[in-house]
């Protein structure tokens, strides 16, 4: 099996993946988290394929007319929300 992790190193990581993944865990479809995102099905497809190869995890797997997430997609969906707590606070950490 060929490593996908060698093409992608963690600084392709961005907030955008990270709130795309908690969207996708959260509302179990592909439909559900590009409405919650305001994006189209396509950019989840395309961007859920950047967050496999990064992680080299399938992340999702269908199950009737919906997804699953996998145990590791719930366990970094749970990092990815800490992640993107702190990026909020990081931006507002400027303001007065």
């Amino acid at each position: 099996m060929i490593n996908l992790m060698s093409k992608f190193d963690w600084s392709d990581l961005d907030g955008r993946l990270l709130r795309l993944l908690v969207a996708v865990v959260e509302t179990g479809s592909v439909t559900g988290a590009a409405q919650r995102l305001g994006v189209t099905q396509s950019a989840v497809s395309h961007l859920l394929d950047k967050l496999r190869a990064i992680t080299a995890d399938p992340l999702f797997v269908k199950s009737g007319r919906g997804i699953v997430a996998t145990a590791r997609a719930e366990l970094l969906a749970v990092q990815a929300r800490e992640l993107i707590d702190q990026l909020e606070r990081f931006a507002r950490a400027g303001e007065f």
